[in-house]
Order: structure tokens, then C-alpha cells, then sequence
């Protein structure tokens, strides 16, 4: 609890970035002779080239912005999982593919197993990135209006 304490004071206050975080963790589990994972050797074999961009929180975005990151992300190689919620719950599954239809104004994103969901112009969306997994996951932040209804 208090390591987790210190890494949000870090954070918020001194404005440490992720990736300085994570090589101060990966390099005290090396001054303490403790055995490295595949993820945090490839995180240091990465280490230059991994700008902290890469290891960002994309907060209340729009539809549109929330499109084109996504596609930034898929082009790039990262794993996307769509944590947004249908009538069945939370979804849970890779993104593969998202296509915009700007004429028919429908966002489709397509997971693993041919699922398809639409994104929404009444959502706000999340796009959190986690660094134990090396994977992002985009969730609804909020629904931020409501058609009126206007009779003549």
C-alpha cells in the first residue's frame, strides 16, 4: 500500500512519468537480485526508443479522437482490449480492426471473433494503458448528452 502511495505522489505531484516509474521498479528488482520477467527485459531492451507518449492515458476523448488513437495503437503493434459494455455486460475482447464511416457518421470496431461494436457521438471514452500487461484498454467514460426532442 505504501509503495502505491509513493508511485501516486510521483505521479501527480512531481510529475514522473510511467516510464521512468517502471525502470526505477525494474531497477530496484535488479539491485535485489530478483529474476527479471520477459516483459520488464524487453522493456529495457526498449528502453530508448520508448518515448513516454507510448505509455499515455487518453482521457474523456471523443468518438473521433478516440478512432483515430486507436488506429495510431493498431498501426503501431500494441494490444487494444475493448472493455466497453453492451446489454450482455463488458465486453472484454482484442480489437483487430476500427473503421469510420464519416458520410453514415458510424465508428465500428471489430474484436476477435467478428464481434463488432458501435462508438458512439453521445460517449466520452478512456483509452488506459496497462503497464504490467502492455496492452491498452478503451472503456466509456461517461454519456454526455441526450437528443431534445423539438416538435414545431
Amino acid at each position: 500500500m505504501y509503495k502505491k502511495v509513493i508511485k501516486i505522489i510521483k505521479y501527480y505531484l512531481f510529475g514522473e512519468s510511467l516510464k521512468e516509474m517502471e525502470i526505477d521498479r525494474i531497477l530496484d528488482k535488479v539491485s535485489d537480485k530478483i529474476k527479471l520477467t520477459d516483459r520488464e527485459k524487453e522493456f529495457l531492451d526498449l528502453y530508448k526508443v520508448t518515448k513516454d507518449e507510448d505509455l499515455k492515458d487518453f482521457l474523456y476523448i471523443s468518438k473521433n479522437a478516440t478512432f483515430r488513437k486507436i488506429l495510431d495503437i493498431l498501426e503501431n503493434g500494441k494490444k487494444i482490449i475493448c472493455d466497453l459494455h453492451d446489454k450482455n455486460g463488458k465486453i472484454g475482447l482484442q480489437i483487430i480492426k476500427i473503421e469510420n464511416d464519416f458520410l453514415d457518421d458510424k465508428c465500428l470496431i471489430t474484436m476477435k471473433g467478428n464481434e463488432t461494436h458501435e462508438l458512439f457521438d453521445k460517449f466520452l471514452y478512456n483509452i488506459i494503458y496497462n503497464i504490467k500487461k502492455d496492452e491498452y484498454s478503451l472503456q466509456e467514460q461517461d454519456e454526455y448528452f441526450e437528443p431534445i426532442k423539438i416538435d414545431n
